[in-house]
């Protein structure tokens, strides 16, 4: 296997050990480490403008690393973004629309789809998962018949993560009496369902390490993936202790599980840094959609981002999004390109040495690294139909369902959305919204009426990309979300 080209460039930019030196140079793969958060807020770390959520070991990923401005997930919410990532294809092209409804069992990642996990796999690499799957829980969809040597994890969307009637942890909402897993989320090692007693994320934080020194002598591929910061929110004395000047319970609580994610972070760079493996080990952290906005209080941030998890607003599908690999990309690199974690298919392939290719997926390392100045896309899509985007450069376009209804002064979750000039003879109930992310990264004025050209341009580009998809292959959840004037707007999860 041969190592991606440019790396050769960049080592001699770097102190680094000699061992790693040497494996850089010879042109060895890296390691490779993905640690996807779950419905964290582009706000909610420091090194994005959090003034609350102290995050020292996220911070020192993008100060080693490259931190993306304009990153992307393939949907707005967690089981379709996963499986956009997993394939490195546009999810809706094999008709993966919308989160699985609970209650079917019979639902998944279709199995005709190579995953990462298999793409590794044929590349030489030890693979690994540890965390949150929701990618069906049937055995044909279980991680290590997609790819993946060895799980540890919840199948399903979510779980609890502690008993809520331990000594020192809080629960918010407010929770009377024990706490326990049900069939339906409970925690598997490979397929045995086990009993973690434990704080989930230290545990899954302890499994990560353990992997990395079982493999350390071998290439690995390693998904980490821990439910943090999801519902049910939850923490430990530990990390609560660290917000205790939180007044809010919400903020505090879910502050806290933040910080229990920043030193999963920095336990997992710690045991590269000592077993030597730090230098030649490409590490990429991201959330899997923007945090909530359906609470009954505001408990993370997306700003100055709009909208929230479940909508095609920016807050919904701009994420943090941090790479490092010391070896091959600079430090302290800021990029300010459109990109999407579909194109980590492609980048890993390429990293790995592996023919592999994803049909919508880029490679990502000849950008990163400023040997190529162009953008990676020239347009990115959404779809949770009947809902769409497209962005194309500075350009943003939503075309949001609605049931003849308006959407000004819309809330969710006590947040506003912006104001949209909404015709009330709109065909087919979707409204077109057209906004300068240049100028207005929080989508607060609709343009679609003043630049007629490129609503017309984008609304080509995007029913053509639409043309290429398939049928859902499940109903969505739909719901009608009102404001305080009994207006309403629909989607599709």
């Amino acid at each position: 296997m041969k190592l991606w080209p440019a790396v050769l460039g960049f080592v001699s930019m770097f102190g680094c050990g000699g061992a790693q030196v040497e494996d850089a140079a010879s042109g060895a793969p890296p390691n490779i480490i993905v640690i996807l958060a779950d419905d964290l807020g582009y706000n909610d770390i420091g090194v994005y403008g959090s003034e609350i959520i102290e995050t020292p070991h996220i911070d020192r990923l993008a100060a080693d690393g490259v931190r993306l401005t304009d990153g992307y997930v393939a949907a707005a919410v967690c089981s379709p973004s996963r499986a956009g990532l997993y394939t490195g294809r546009y999810q809706p092209r094999f008709g993966y629309e919308y989160n699985p409804t609970g209650h079917d069992e019979e639902l998944g990642l279709p199995t005709d789809q190579t995953t990462l996990g298999n793409m590794m796999r044929e590349a030489g690499y030890a693979t690994g998962l540890i965390g949150k799957w929701h990618l069906g829980k049937r055995e044909k969809y279980h991680p290590l018949n997609r790819g993946f040597d060895e799980y540890f994890g919840v199948l399903a969307g979510g779980t609890s993560y502690i008993d809520a009637s331990k000594e020192g942890v809080e629960s918010w909402p407010a929770r009377n009496g024990p706490t326990r897993r049900s069939d339906s989320n409970a925690i598997f090692d490979g397929f045995e369902k086990v009993e973690v007693e434990e704080y989930l994320t230290d545990v899954f934080a302890a499994k990560a390490v353990d992997f990395i020194d079982r493999h350390k002598d071998e290439r690995f591929f390693l998904m980490l993936t821990p439910n943090t910061p999801h519902t049910p929110l939850q923490a430990t004395a530990e990390y609560i202790e660290r917000y205790a000047h939180v007044e809010e319970a919400g903020k505090r609580v879910f502050a806290a599980m933040v910080a229990s994610l920043d030193d999963y972070v920095g336990d997992v760079v710690a045991a590269l840094r000592e077993r030597g493996l730090e230098e030649n080990t490409l590490v990429v952290f991201f959330s899997d959609n923007g945090c909530v906005g359906y609470l009954s209080e505001e408990v993370c941030s997306n700003a100055p981002l709009s909208g929230s998890k479940r909508f095609h607003l920016e807050g919904g599908i701009r994420v943090p999004f941090i790479f490092k690999w010391p070896a091959a990309l600079p430090a302290g690199k800021v990029y300010a390109q459109p990109v999407t974690a579909i194109d980590l298919f492609s980048t890993f392939a390429a990293a790995a040495g592996a023919d592999a290719a994803a049909q919508d997926s880029v490679n990502l390392l000849p950008y990163l690294s400023g040997e190529n100045g162009g953008p990676p896309h020239e347009f990115l899509f959404w779809r949770s139909k009947p809902n769409m985007a497209v962005r194309w450069g500075k350009w943003k376009m939503w075309k949001v369902n609605n049931t003849d209804l308006a959407l000004d002064d819309m809330t969710i979750g006590g947040r506003r959305l912006p104001e949209i000039d909404y015709p009330g003879d709109s065909p087919l109930g979707q409204t077109t919204v057209l906004y300068d992310l240049s100028a207005d990264v929080g989508e607060q004025a609709n343009l679609a009426a003043e630049h007629p050209e490129i609503v017309e341009r984008l609304d080509a580009e995007l029913q053509a990309w639409n043309a290429e998809l398939a049928e859902p292959i499940w109903k969505s959840r739909r719901a009608t979300l009102h404001d305080l004037h009994g207006q309403m707007v629909q989607l599709f999860f």
